[in-house]
């Protein structure tokens, strides 16, 4: 089997998996209620959510520029902003290849070390799941009999019953990826593959190492939690504003609007394309906790996933645009 026809099978499963989940969500639904739900709509608190939502991706551009400090790399702020935003729209074509694709941009523009770049990106999804992680406790512990319930049966339940679900065949599966990849670094030791592959799987690996031990050399420490604590903050505000796009669910609390934010960010850690499907039907089942019917709970979903998504489009393509025809400079690698 061809890489591209690989790639091609891979993309069909997850895209397949998206339209079954978006499938399973909108089955039941009164099309005519979605549709009076999109014309009712406020969509100034949509446009504000999606000005919020900009903010909250260029404290992530910061954070991600801060990680990279230690390592000698300094791209212009406006890179490593569009960088991200290429990234994000790069995942609706393939589940996390967004992590990939943001390196990709930053190596051809600014001939970053992409290998380096790999490793801060590695810290990055690590601080997103402690703070998604702090999202988690808050909103368990703050309504706990409420909100823990769901939680517990709806999110972590599933989860943990599919990842143990086949306990043997995955323990087969984990052994023969490990032996298989002992024998295949083996393999480029003995120099198998030639020098030119080894020079090349040594280079990424200690590009990874360094790019790992930037949040150990970082300086600024301080500042990088604090990026953090106002990335997930701008997405709990920006959550929260979009309730009063929508009648049903304008009356919801700040204190609601961490529980949508939980809920909405284990859809999106679903391996779908930019969390089509999964996010909809989560966030749909989690706003049916509050008595918003399923038509509207999904009109809710749909305008918070869709506008996101528009946004995504809107600065990925222009920052495409704008990147990828301009001129390649030496190195950003600071001497």
């Amino acid at each position: 089997m061809n890489d591209n026809l690989k790639k091609i099978l891979n993309y069909s499963i997850f895209f397949g998996l998206a339209v079954l989940l978006l499938y399973l969500a909108f089955r039941k639904v009164d099309v005519n209620v979605l549709v009076n739900g999109f014309k009712n709509a406020n969509y100034f608190w949509v446009v504000f959510s999606l000005v919020v939502a900009t903010f909250a991706n260029l404290a992530r551009a910061l954070r991600w520029k801060l990680l990279m400090e230690p390592l000698g790399i300094s791209p212009p702020i406006k890179h490593v902003f569009g960088a991200v935003m290429i990234g994000y729209l790069a995942n609706f074509a393939f589940p996390r290849l967004g992590e990939i694709t943001k390196c990709g941009t930053l190596k051809k523009t600014d001939n970053a070390p992409f290998e380096s770049l790999i490793g801060t990106v590695l810290v990055e999804r690590v601080a997103d799941l402690a703070m998604l992680f702090i999202c988690v406790l808050l909103a368990f512990f703050i309504k706990i009999d409420f909100f823990g319930d769901f939680i517990i049966h709806k999110i972590f339940i599933p989860l943990f019953s599919k990842g143990t679900g086949f306990s043997y065949i995955s323990a087969i599966i984990i052994s023969v990826f490990f032996l298989f990849s002992y024998l295949l670094l083996h393999l480029i030791r003995k120099n198998v593959f030639g020098h030119k592959v080894k020079s090349r799987v040594k280079s990424m690996y200690y590009g990874i190492i360094d790019g790992l031990k930037s949040v150990v050399r970082m300086k600024k420490r301080g500042l990088f939690i604090i990026y953090s604590f106002l990335i997930w903050g701008l997405y709990f505000l920006m959550t929260y504003l979009l309730f009063f796009s929508t009648e049903p669910t304008s009356d919801l609390t700040i204190i609601d609007g961490l529980f949508i934010l939980v809920v909405g960010s284990f859809g999106m850690v679903v391996p779908v394309q930019g969390g089509f499907g999964a996010f909809h039907y989560i966030t749909a089942m989690g706003l049916g906790l509050f008595g918003i019917s399923q038509a509207d709970g999904l009109v809710f979903a749909t305008i918070a996933h869709e506008s996101q998504t528009l946004l995504i489009i809107t600065f990925g393509t222009f920052s495409m645009v704008i990147l990828f025809f301009k001129k390649k400079p030496k190195s950003v690698v600071e001497s």
